[in-house]
């Protein structure tokens, strides 16, 4: 088949879906490219879902908009870390991650007559997944907590229901004990003293997380793989604990925080997507086999269309495993510092052994200190900077992605990729 395609000067990306047989085997293309620009992405349309990863160089951020108009977002990061170790923020400095953000998905959500989050979801208590407390910040209104992150967007595009990893009882594997987590409490707090939803990830459901509007046309549904190392067995709502009984674990070999991450499984149609926050698949050399919560939850996941990478792209994430289960056409890395991604993680997505099938890996950022060290792969990356956007259409049987430039709130298309074809 390689001799084929040198001949032939095309790639196995350029085979059609409709399949081309070739002796015993079927090829099956998994993207025509579609290198081509344009002055501004399209509007949002009626039976179409958008998957926005919002680049704003402080951590993780994710944007929905449902085919029926429902919106969502995942995380909202602020990092308070130096310029040598981080992105520039984005576009710029002049406002708080938290603000920029809800600016960003107004636009997307006016198309939808929105101004309003269905659902907010914080994958886990980190900084650059909830809010970090920034420097010279005010209290919020009430004077529980300061604005920031997931709370601050709450602020400018009001929240109906948060859904945290087990507020508010962590049982034994309580967040962290530092103030940004204590910020994030008080946040929550205060949002159920007042009568707005807050509330735990149901793991192994398929209804917590639904459409506002009942629509027809393909089906829709967010599940909830796993939480607080609770992971879905794939039998209905079952599920089962991946960790042993902690209480006989010492506390510095305990699961981290982000070993208790969210992970969620989005379907539309033939389309299908994975997110996991960030967890990770080390096991200290082997010695705690059971940390490794990413391999049971790609296993149960199965294979995506599109995967966010977990934990950035970072060292200790997308083992072997990662790949094998979720067999993504594209991987999209939520990068923000100089560690991401990893050099092992980068040539694992990309699939840079002969013996594999070329993958398209889009960054949201990729500092220069971390492309020289990947040098050898950066340049087989489909984007390394900008807003990554999976257009999935109202047939769900298709997707394209586009790449918008950060560096301004113009949402100027510098990449269109595809369309790439949903497999059965």
């Amino acid at each position: 088949m390689t001799r084929l395609l040198k001949a032939s000067n095309w790639t196995r990306r350029q085979f059609v879906y409709a399949g081309l047989a070739f002796g015993s085997h079927r090829l099956v293309a998994r993207s025509i490219r579609d290198d081509s620009h344009a002055d501004e992405l399209p509007a949002w349309s009626q039976g179409e879902l958008e998957i926005h990863h919002i680049d704003t160089g402080r951590g993780n951020a994710t944007f929905l908009l449902a085919p029926d108009g429902t919106t969502m977002l995942i995380d909202c990061g602020t990092t308070n870390d130096p310029p040598e170790t981080a992105a520039p923020p984005r576009p710029d400095a002049s406002r708080l991650p938290g603000e920029w953000v809800a600016r960003y998905a107004l636009r997307r959500a006016r198309a939808a007559g929105r101004n309003t989050l269905d659902y907010m979801i914080a994958t886990h208590v980190h900084p650059d997944h909830i809010g970090d407390l920034p420097p010279g910040s005010e209290l919020a209104a009430d004077g529980s907590y300061i604005p920031t992150g997931l709370s601050q967007v709450d602020q400018f595009m009001p929240a109906g229901t948060v859904i945290d990893r087990s507020f508010p009882d962590y049982g034994e594997l309580p967040p962290p004990r530092a103030q940004y987590a204590m910020n994030y409490l008080a946040w929550l707090t205060a949002r159920h003293r007042t009568g707005k939803r807050v509330e735990r990830l149901e793991v192994g459901s398929a209804r917590q997380i639904r459409l506002r509007f009942p629509m027809k046309g393909p089906a829709f549904s967010v599940r909830g793989l796993a939480a607080n190392g609770r992971v879905w067995t794939g039998a209905g709502e079952e599920t089962r604990l991946v960790f042993p009984d902690l209480r006989s674990i010492p506390n510095d070999d305990k699961p981290s925080e982000n070993n208790c991450s969210i992970a969620l499984r989005i379907e539309y149609g033939r389309f299908s997507y994975f997110t996991g926050g960030d967890l990770n698949a080390d096991t200290h050399d082997g010695r705690e086999p059971w940390l490794d919560v990413e391999a049971p939850v790609t296993k149960v996941c199965g294979r995506v269309e599109v995967a966010v990478a977990d934990h950035h792209a970072y060292f200790d994430s997308c083992g072997p495993h990662f790949v094998k289960n979720l067999d993504a056409q594209a991987y999209i890395i939520p990068a923000w510092h100089l560690t991401h991604p990893g050099q092992a993680q980068i040539e694992r997505l990309i699939g840079a052994w002969p013996y594999e099938e070329h993958r398209d890996v889009f960054a949201t950022e990729m500092l220069p200190a971390n492309r020289l060290l990947n040098s050898r792969w950066a340049n087989d990356m489909r984007s390394r900077q900008g807003h990554i956007v999976v257009r999935i259409a109202a047939d769900g049987l298709s997707f394209k992605i586009f790449v918008l430039d950060s560096s301004t709130e113009l949402d100027s298309v510098t990449l269109v990729s595809g369309p790439y074809v949903c497999r059965t």
